[in-house]
């Protein structure tokens, strides 16, 4: 569990922080892909390329071009894209995407609040990320190597309404963990004040017992 919660947040920061650069590196291996065919088909016949290359990537025309926006921010709200797939099955696209941006807003929560390794303070329900935080949504085919494979998009929107909740919601816990600790220290304080109350008692009856047995003598 742990690890996978590791392995998600590590997801979660390239996209957050490098999202650009897998998707460069994919337009990249197309520009590359098909350099290489061009060159192909000017020695070869063109009915052998019958098999494109595995990692010839054909997105379709089709494909909105905020899904290649990187990272935005303007004073105090943040916008950017979680990309899924390429996946076998839509269906296996929308749980892959779901899951990426649950990572990646995790990500954003302890980075705003330095809260590292804790942000189940701030809950968010699926329906408040579809309602008030999503601002587009994309859902498509493309070709991977000749394949019809599955890829699935979308556009988060932090405003500062948002922002401020996060920061409101740690500062509380923060407030707690406090009271938390001072009611350590007044526990212990108090658990000191009696035990040094009851040795004291204690001393001061055996001197009374001493001073008083010379006389029970006589």
């Amino acid at each position: 569990m742990h690890d996978f919660q590791w392995r998600a947040s590590f997801l979660a920061s390239v996209i957050l922080f490098g999202s650009m650069s897998g998707r460069l590196v994919a337009e990249q291996l197309q520009d590359d892909s098909g350099d290489k065919v061009a060159s192909v088909t000017d020695d070869q016949d063109p009915q052998e390329l019958s098999v494109a290359p595995l990692d010839h990537i054909v997105y379709p025309e089709s494909r909105p071009g905020w899904i290649s926006d990187p990272v935005k921010q303007q004073g105090d709200e943040v916008t950017f894209v979680v990309v899924s797939g390429p996946c076998e099955t839509s269906e296996e696209s929308k749980r892959e995407v779901k899951l990426m941006l649950r990572a990646t807003l995790s990500t954003f929560i302890q980075n705003v609040t330095g809260s590292f390794g804790m942000d189940d303070f701030y809950q968010i329900s699926d329906q408040r990320i579809d309602k008030d935080l999503t601002q587009r949504h994309y859902s498509g085919e493309l070709m991977v190597g000749g394949n019809a494979q599955y890829e699935d998009a979308v556009e988060i929107r932090i405003s500062k309404v948002e922002r401020d909740r996060i920061l409101n919601a740690w500062k509380n816990i923060e407030v707690v963990q406090r009271v938390k600790k001072l009611g350590v220290v007044a526990f212990g304080g108090f658990i000191t004040l009696v035990v040094s109350s009851s040795a004291f008692g204690v001393a001061v009856r055996r001197r009374e017992r001493k001073q008083s047995s010379p006389g029970d003598s006589v």
